[in-house]
């Protein structure tokens, strides 16, 4: 066997993950091993890796969405290890699981994105949020998208996600988001929004401190609820795995329509 130390594993693993994946997944390898693996546990020897110290590492994760994928990629690593037999067991198979618990944020109320639109005019992030609000795309899934993605023949996107194989998907170009697309300045090859994720998060807080960014994907989805769109077309559009995920995340909102619809009846 040979005689890795943890850092060294992981460099040699990300070489191997770097021909392999999206460059989108690549980047997101890339960053969860560089901030949240610490240096101490890269210095250990791979075949000394011990289950408290991966513990350790995992806990000092304060998100636990990201404490989640720390560990999902960490284990990757160390899976490949064994399988090339330059480990002998993985001490993953130990380490306890790590459960996210999902917060459903809110979506905007009329109200709120008519302020928020407003306070928009003069931003230079102006498309980029005008984008999230029509598209429901998560907010790596925006700052990834090249112009390449857009097919304006057919009038639809080409989303590459982020999470799951369902994330991978096309959506229709809606007249208001062909609009946004127009009055972004095109380069071939290049990216739609190239802004920085953390700045695009914070400069969302001071437009808009009452919501998370990622409550624009949820506004995006109820108002295609509460316009009549399909449940599963609505699920396509979002990229969830499952009919099953989007209906619990969304099942206040389809209660809300249900009620309405059953205010026809008084009509026979």
């Amino acid at each position: 066997m040979t005689n890795y130390t943890f850092g060294e594993w992981l460099q040699e693993w990300q070489a191997y993950k770097q021909k392999r994946v999206k460059p989108s997944t690549y980047r997101n390898i890339e960053m969860i091993i560089r901030l949240h693996v610490p240096s101490e546990l890269k210095a250990q020897p791979l075949e000394a890796l011990t289950v408290a110290q991966i513990e350790c590492a995992l806990d000092a994760v304060q998100a636990e969405r990201m404490r989640q994928y720390t560990k999902q990629v960490l284990g990757e690593a160390l899976d490949r290890a064994v399988k090339l037999e330059i480990l002998s067991k993985s001490p993953m198979r130990w380490v306890e699981s790590v459960k996210h618990r999902q917060n459903v944020g809110k979506a905007l109320t009329r109200r709120e994105r008519q302020a928020f639109m407003q306070k928009l005019e003069e931003s230079p992030y102006k498309p980029l949020f005008e984008f999230y609000l029509w598209t429901g795309c998560r907010r790596s899934e925006a700052l990834s998208m090249c112009w390449e993605d857009i097919d304006f023949d057919r009038k639809v996107l080409y989303i590459h996600g982020t999470k799951t194989e369902g994330s991978e998907r096309t959506l229709p170009i809606s007249e208001p988001l062909m609009d946004v697309l127009q009055t972004l300045d095109r380069k071939d090859e290049g990216l739609l929004f190239p802004f920085k994720a953390d700045t695009v998060t914070h400069v969302f807080k001071v437009l808009c401190p009452n919501h998370k960014l990622h409550d624009l994907r949820h506004t995006f989805a109820t108002c295609c609820l509460e316009c009549g769109v399909a449940l599963r077309v609505v699920q396509q559009w979002l990229g969830h795995s499952s009919i099953t995920v989007t209906s619990r995340i969304y099942a206040h909102v389809l209660d809300d329509f249900q009620r309405q619809e059953a205010l026809k009846l008084s009509k026979f």
